[in-house]
């Protein structure tokens, strides 16, 4: 009887270090993701916001093409409009944080890069929609993921640069 006794002990003994590695591995799994966050905060929440910008992009572009029947070149401008007015605000407020009392400013420096980037824009939606024939939401898809990192690059170095 002792000898089952001490089976059943050991293998709720042996089941409780299981539990107590499995439960160690979490909080450290959870940690260690944590930390990457806090440490990359910044580039998580441009991520997040980018993705959610061109998701402005992309359904402004959808409802001033295919809903209102606006040009195709005219509808991709003006979804890059109003993704810029979108990214603009989380950039300044959520992302960067920024706390320069010289807004218009910094809005300018803001425009004047999505300016450039949307020139890119509009210029690689051209060539891939209109000249080489590729899908168009595709080609934006493609092409934002260029212009989030060109954007990335130009707000953190210059437009919510800490000064």
């Amino acid at each position: 009887m002792s000898e089952i006794i001490d089976t059943i002990n050991s293998f709720i003994t042996s089941k409780s270090k299981i539990l107590q590695k499995t439960n160690f591995l979490k909080i450290l799994t959870k940690n260690f993701y944590l930390k990457i966050l806090n440490e990359n905060k910044e580039m998580v929440l441009y991520l997040i916001f980018g993705v959610l910008t061109t998701l402005v992009n992309i359904l402004s572009y959808l409802f001033f093409f295919k809903v209102c029947g606006i040009n195709i070149l005219i509808s991709n401008i003006m979804a890059w409009f109003f993704s810029i007015l979108f990214a603009y605000i989380t950039n300044r407020i959520l992302v960067f944080e920024s706390k320069n009392e010289k807004i218009l400013h910094e809005f300018g420096l803001f425009i004047a890069g999505r300016g450039l980037s949307g020139i890119l824009d509009s210029f690689l939606f051209y060539v891939l929609v209109v000249l080489l024939m590729f899908n168009d939401i595709a080609s934006k898809i493609i092409i934002n993921v260029i212009v989030i990192i060109i954007n990335y690059l130009l707000s953190k170095k210059i437009i919510f640069k800490e000064r």
